[in-house]
């Protein structure tokens, strides 16, 4: 039998890294590796319980990169193409409205992972217009499609994730620098 491994976020989808983290078993065991090479690899458990001991290490070391947060620094990618359309990042997260903020800041809040597709449909919308590097995105509607994205790459949504967790963390220095620069004129 010939094995294929993803050996990249880019070879997962949306899909199985949520499986992946709904697993319940701790990372370490045995048990949960061969669950993620089930999930990985869309093999019945029966099959991925006839690999060796040595078969199993060799996958266990491709898992353990692509599923180790400190090795999956991913770019942000502005615009992606998905089943059939072009669809644009937020193209300035300082001018998310009321109802995206709201509905970012619940859906982050219930579950990051359980509410993905959720959150995906927020940053990306498809493109109305583009001219080089510039584009607009449909304006946000809070319709949701629970499971559209299931197929789309984890690249992309690691970049996404990044981009959106550096950001914060930049405004939040920034606001903690201006309170202190305030706070010293006051005083």
């Amino acid at each position: 039998m010939k094995l294929t491994v993803p050996n990249s976020l880019a070879d997962i989808s949306v899909k199985q890294y949520k499986e992946l983290t709904d697993l319940n078993i701790d990372k370490h065991e045995n048990k949960w590796l061969v669950e993620a090479v089930c999930i990985l690899c869309n093999l019945e458990r029966s099959l991925v319980e006839q690999l060796t001991v040595d078969e199993l290490s060799r996958i266990n070391a491709i898992v353990a990169k692509i599923t180790d947060e400190e090795q999956n620094n991913q770019e942000l990618q502005k615009k992606i193409e998905y089943k059939g359309k072009k669809y644009g990042f937020h193209p300035n997260l300082s001018k998310l409205t009321v109802g995206e903020f709201a509905d970012l800041e619940t859906y982050c809040g219930n579950g990051f992972f359980d509410n993905l597709n959720e959150i995906i449909s927020i940053l990306y919308r498809p493109i109305k217009t583009e001219g080089g590097d510039f584009y607009t995105i449909e304006n946000y509607t809070g319709e949701i499609f629970p499971n559209y994205w299931d197929e789309l790459k984890m690249d992309v949504v690691m970049g996404a994730v990044n981009f959106f967790l550096s950001t914060g963390e930049s405004l939040t220095r920034g606001l903690a620098n201006s309170l202190t620069a305030e706070q010293v004129k006051t005083s």
